[in-house]
């Protein structure tokens, strides 16, 4: 299984959302990484057959996406970024009607809908309708609607958004069992989600990849190049002026900071550990 993405390009009118993409992805999970605006959406939606390229392809084991049509969306499993679903329904009912929608046999029906609501912790509020559901509480109906299907391709656009760090955990663990004979593609702006579980991590500026690998890979890149030192609160826009700050910590009238640079940026500087966060940082810092 081989999903390939060549010369991917896509414009909104004036706006050039995505610029001469590539990449493949064979079974497992694949974060991408960006601020707002830099594409990540607009290439799931084209990854997901929603909208299509300017200019370029999607090939699923060597054949366009666009010609295979509904024999290809019926390997899709996808999670907008924003998703409500029907609120007069309960959360069972909801996940009843759309098997129903994904041409899922009414022997698999209940069978299938009871068991991912067991998987995402709802099993206990399934009778309750979901305009009564918190945001985090709609995001994990959200998920078990894409899980309907056992799909192939699994597409989540910001599926950590409003969970809790015990439901993110979850997720995660899910994610990471289904990940064995899945292709998983997840955008997050929660760096450490990505950074425990993704195969590899892409990172999108304006439209383009800046970076792409495996996230043990990017960190150690910025071995002895992250550093934490505290400095008089004067000194602190020069230094935030000078390196990209990861973060602060104020200490009365003393600052702590953890910045990115090659070389030891102040005498009592001392090294630490990198994380995939200060690699988002040295990217992004002006973004």
């Amino acid at each position: 299984m081989i999903l390939s993405i060549k010369q991917l390009s896509h414009r909104f009118k004036n706006v050039q959302a995505l610029q001469q993409i590539n990449f493949g992805m064979t079974a497992g999970i694949y974060g991408l990484v960006g601020p707002n605006g830099a594409g990540k959406s607009t290439l799931m939606r084209i990854l997901a057959d929603i909208i299509l390229p300017t200019e370029g392809q999607v090939l699923f084991n060597n054949r366009d996406i666009t010609t295979l049509g509904m024999s290809y969306r019926e390997k899709l499993g996808y999670l907008p970024q924003e998703f409500n679903g029907y609120t007069h329904f309960t959360a069972e009912e909801f996940l009843r009607y759309v098997a129903n929608l994904k041409g899922l046999p009414k022997s698999e029906e209940q069978v299938r809908v009871a068991e991912l609501l067991e998987l995402v912790g709802l099993d206990d509020v399934k009778k309750r309708k979901l305009k009564g559901y918190s945001g985090g509480m709609k995001r994990r109906v959200g998920i078990a609607q894409a899980l309907l299907n056992d799909p192939s391709i699994l597409i989540l656009d910001e599926p950590t958004a409003g969970l809790d760090p015990n439901e993110r955990i979850r997720l995660r663990g899910i994610l990471s069992k289904l990940a064995k004979d899945k292709i998983i593609i997840l955008s997050t702006h929660i760096i450490s989600d990505v950074e425990s579980i993704a195969d590899e991590v892409v990172f999108l500026k304006e439209g383009k990849i800046i970076q792409k690998e495996c996230p043990k890979t990017m960190i150690e890149s910025l071995r002895n190049q992250v550093w934490s030192f505290i400095i008089p609160e004067g000194e602190l826009a020069y230094y935030a002026d000078e390196y990209p700050i990861i973060n602060m910590h104020q200490q009365q009238s003393r600052v702590e900071i953890r910045c990115i640079a090659k070389q030891q940026p102040h005498p009592k500087a001392v090294n630490v550990e990198p994380r995939l966060e200060d690699m988002y940082v040295y990217h992004f810092k002006r973004s």
